[in-house]
């Protein structure tokens, strides 16, 4: 896997604009990546991206198959920087139960709506939490602590005359333990809950000695 730390240049109007549309900025991400005409080319690649908070930087992480090439986005767009990306190995027997992780998680809490069928989002603490709670049975962790810190929500439009991207979002953060490596693996490596192509899903460990 490759992890890229970029940081913005807030000087720069094309990055004013993006930052203001959330679809802009997911395309942009991508011209770092090959120029083939794949219909899924965000997960084929699992490239997953969260705007830190009170930052212009953004993280971006994708997998083995391909390393991106952030010399192909606009000149000024990114401020210098001479550790722009790393690579990890990412293996289950890197996580075992008992062992303690800070985790940081960007997301969009929401269900499907029995009667509209349409996607609602959650917006109180519990709904939230209980939300959080399904993830981490389901991608195989434990969450020990955790702060749920609003954040501001997600807007973004793909073109004139279809209807505005809007997504509710908000950071979690705190101490989780590993059950099933295999299934946080996974998660790790294709992201937890909806609006990954919006900066939502990327789940970010550090291990607690």
């Amino acid at each position: 896997m490759y992890i890229s730390k970029l940081e913005l240049n807030d000087r720069n109007r094309l990055v004013h604009n993006d930052l203001h549309n959330i679809h802009r900025l997911h395309q942009r991400i991508m011209q770092a990546f090959p120029d083939e005409e794949r219909q899924k080319a965000r997960s084929d690649w699992d490239v997953l991206f969260r705007i830190e908070p009170d930052s212009n930087v953004v993280l971006v992480q994708s997998g083995d198959d391909v390393l991106p090439n952030w010399d192909l986005l606009p000149i000024n767009y990114l401020m210098s920087t001479q550790d722009r990306l790393r690579s990890f190995d990412l293996r289950a027997e890197y996580f075992q139960p008992g062992q303690l992780f800070h985790f940081r998680l960007k997301a969009n809490p929401s269900k499907r709506d029995n009667v509209s069928r349409k996607t609602v989002g959650l917006h109180t603490r519990p709904e939230q939490m209980s939300w959080l709670a399904r993830q981490a049975t389901n991608h195989g962790f434990h969450i020990e602590t955790v702060d749920v810190i609003p954040s501001a929500d997600i807007y973004g439009k793909k073109k004139e005359g279809i209807g505005q991207i809007k997504i509710n979002t908000v950071l979690f953060q705190g101490i989780l333990q590993p059950q099933d490596p295999t299934l946080l693996v996974r998660a790790l490596q294709h992201g937890i809950g909806r609006g990954k192509s919006y900066g939502c899903g990327l789940l970010s460990l550090k291990r607690i000695s």
